[in-house]
């Protein structure tokens, strides 16, 4: 067991690096939905997980960014891809190790920023419509959720294949 701290990240979108303009990264959070489960004559219900819910992710920037702000308004297929770069600090081994979170959507929705005089606050973008999540921490794959390809990769281990199999997918 190891335990990292994370000393810094970084945003591209597609190419382009974002790293001078970055405030702030919420990646999005992951969460399956539950459909409740009690068996013939039970007592007690149990909260069986389904499928992952639609994914969001949140990223604030300094300044107006018309090169961003041009993607809005793309319709599903024009995807846009997004990565998220990130240093951890392993601080039992005193090594690094690097995180790349990639991400396949749209973006949703741009929040402007509010101006008074010479100082805005900062603009947050919301990447929405996420067809690919996958979350590679030191070479290993921690997720993979891919929707186009009906794909769930957890901790390495592919849970996908037997069941698409099973569904001649």
């Amino acid at each position: 067991m190891t335990d990292s701290v994370i000393m810094g990240g970084n945003w591209y979108v597609d190419t382009l690096n974002c790293g001078k303009r970055l405030e702030s990264v919420q990646l999005p959070r992951l969460s399956r939905a539950r459909d409740s489960f009690v068996q013939g004559g039970g007592w007690q219900s149990i909260s069986i997980p389904q499928h992952v819910e639609d994914l969001e992710a949140n990223v604030t920037m300094k300044g107006s960014h018309a090169d961003i702000r041009g993607l809005f308004g793309r319709e599903a297929g024009d995807w846009t891809t997004f990565y998220y770069y990130e240093r951890l600090r392993d601080i039992m081994n005193g090594v690094n190790k690097g995180r790349v979170v990639t991400l396949k959507g749209l973006l949703q929705e741009v929040q402007q920023p509010r101006v008074t005089g010479k100082r805005a606050d900062m603009t947050t973008y919301t990447i929405g419509s996420i067809v690919l999540y996958k979350d590679v921490t030191d070479g290993k794959t921690v997720h993979l959720l891919d929707y186009q390809n009906n794909k769930l990769v957890m901790n390495g281990a592919d849970y996908s294949t037997a069941a698409n199999q099973i569904l001649a997918l």
